[in-house]
């Protein structure tokens, strides 16, 4: 059976509500974006496309990367909270470096949750993550304004959060084919 033009966008917002459910628990939130990208990045080149099965095997192949797939975007996540809440105490106006600083952490996180692939370790995703930034720095930008664009949407529908992650997921495996991360080979041991 031939696929529509129409397949794509609906496999985005049906991954979009996948990954909310993968991440009620906060902690696995940024594993399942992992596994969103992993999916996609698979039905980009011939997979079977988005399917409970299909992220939920990559889940699992995500979670067994390690745990610092759990606890640093979540530390990351709890400082920059911290830092809102400190700001907003000594008065208004304050927000706006916190907002660009949370911009740029998640495209940092958008890139990295697309740069990954089974076998690498998460050091070597991210050190590649943050040498990319001067010689790829569109796709910062791009991987930003997508954050910022869905934040807005959010603002606007609190009701979009069922299918948001999708397309941010989609935003991030369309970068990182567009502009992937180069890894030394020397660094690509399993942490």
């Amino acid at each position: 059976m031939r696929r529509s033009w129409f397949a794509p966008f609906a496999d985005c917002l049906l991954l979009g509500v996948f990954l909310l459910v993968c991440s009620l628990p906060v902690v696995t939130a940024f594993p399942a974006l992992v596994a969103g990208c992993a999916v996609l990045r698979e039905q980009a080149y011939g997979g079977p496309g988005v399917t409970p099965r299909q992220l939920v095997n990559a889940l699992r192949r995500v979670l067994r990367s390690g745990h610092t797939v759990w606890l640093v975007p979540s530390a990351v996540l709890a400082l920059l909270w911290l830092d809102a809440l400190a700001l907003d105490a000594h008065g208004p106006g304050l927000g706006a470096p916190v907002a660009a600083a949370s911009a740029v952490v998640a495209a940092l996180g958008l890139r990295c949750a697309a740069g990954w692939r089974e076998g690498t370790a998460w050091r070597t995703v991210v050190i590649a993550a943050f040498r990319s930034m001067p010689h790829q720095p569109l796709v910062l930008v791009l991987l930003a304004g997508s954050v910022v664009a869905a934040a807005v949407l959010l603002a606007m529908s609190p009701v979009l959060l069922l299918i948001v992650l999708g397309p941010l997921a989609l935003a991030a495996t369309a970068a990182d084919t567009w502009r992937p991360l180069s890894f030394s080979p020397s660094r690509t041991e399993t942490a």
